[in-house]
């Protein structure tokens, strides 16, 4: 990604890694910059880790598409 996210393209990403999750049976937790997927037995999986927040759910998207292959 570029380093110039729109906030609107932080949505669009926020949105589809949201939708994602929810589609593989987890909730997403965000911890200042670290995204954690909860699981439906309460466990938790490490998704991502961004250097800022601009980058965070495009980040922990492409995490995310990633880790469900």
């Amino acid at each position: 990604m570029g380093n110039n996210i729109t906030e609107e393209q932080g949505q669009i990403d926020k949105e589809a890694a949201v939708l994602l999750a929810l589609q593989n049976d987890m909730a997403l937790i965000r911890r200042d910059l670290e995204i954690w997927g909860m699981k439906r037995d309460g466990s938790t999986v490490f998704i991502s880790k961004s250097v800022d927040y601009d980058h965070l759910w495009g980040d922990s998207l492409q995490a995310l598409k990633n880790l469900v292959k």
